[in-house]
This record gives structure tokens, sequence and C-alpha cells, in this order.
């Protein structure tokens, strides 16, 4: 496993357990769908909630959040609508993002 990915992975542990701790319920991990991969879905009381994780141990690229641009987004929502097309096709959804900058864990609910 490359340094990326352990990385990456780690971020994602973190990510769900900050969910968890705040009783959101885990649907899946690294959900694969037509065209790419959802970080984390899970829900938010009746709310899907598609979670992309960033991770970044130095801002030399950026900051996490700013990772997450438009063409970022426009992705992770094409991903959202062929997941609830088949998955849940009349449910509320929202998209967040958890940055993880060294120590610090933040949740950006309705990131965009």
């Amino acid at each position: 496993m490359s340094e990326r990915t352990t990385l990456g992975r780690v971020g994602e542990d973190l990510a769900w357990k900050h969910l968890g701790e705040r009783g959101y319920r885990l649907i899946g991990r690294n959900v694969r769908v037509p065209g790419g991969e959802i970080d984390i879905v899970c829900f938010d009381g009746e709310t899907i909630v598609f979670v992309e994780v960033k991770t970044r141990t130095t801002g030399t690229f950026g900051t996490a959040l700013a990772a997450v641009d438009e063409r970022k987004q426009r992705k992770l929502r094409s991903l959202a609508s062929d997941y609830l097309q088949f998955a849940a096709p009349h449910a509320r959804a929202r998209f967040d993002v958890i940055t993880v900058e060294g120590t610090s864990v933040r949740h950006h609910r309705s990131a965009f």
C-alpha cells in the first residue's frame, strides 16, 4: 500500500469515527458506483449524506477543503445521482466534506 493510500485510509478512519460519535449510521465506505467511488455514504437521521474526505499533512498543495473544487463537486454529484437512482430514488441527500489536517478533523456540513 502506498504512503498516499495509507494516509487516505487513516483520514477516512478518523472521519468515520467523527461521524459515528455524532450518531451517523454507516451505509458504506469506499462505495463504488459506475464512474468512481464515494468515500463515505451514511445516514444523518433520514438524510443520506455523501461524504468526501480530504487528508493533508502539509499545506504545500493548498488546504484540504480547497481540494474539493468545482470539478470534484460535479463528479461527486454525478456519482451520488447514480447511487440514489438505484438505492433510494426519493431520499433527501446532502454533501459533506471532512478535512483532516494534522490532528485537526473538521466537518463541513452541506459543503456544496
